[in-house]
């Protein structure tokens, strides 16, 4: 199965948006629950949340830092 985040070939899949057919692998289901928690706090959608994960990890990829087997700290994430 493939990440429609992160396009990680994973075993496992994790569904963030049922309506719309977003699954994820276990890596972004972590990183969105920490982005989540976080902007859920000031109002923002799952949605919204959905894309802020989305430019996460598009910029990681690009800068070289998006690793599969890593943990993020919220602190990172906002950056």
């Amino acid at each position: 199965m493939i990440c429609d985040i992160c396009g990680l070939e994973t075993e496992r899949r994790y569904a963030l948006d049922l309506k719309r057919g977003i699954w994820c692998c276990p890596l972004c289901l972590h990183v969105y629950q920490q982005i989540w928690s976080y902007y859920s706090k000031k109002g923002y959608s799952r949605e919204r949340c959905i894309a802020i994960l989305r430019r996460v990890v598009e910029r990681q990829k690009r800068e070289g830092k998006w690793r599969p087997n890593a943990v993020y700290s919220t602190k990172s994430i906002e950056k």
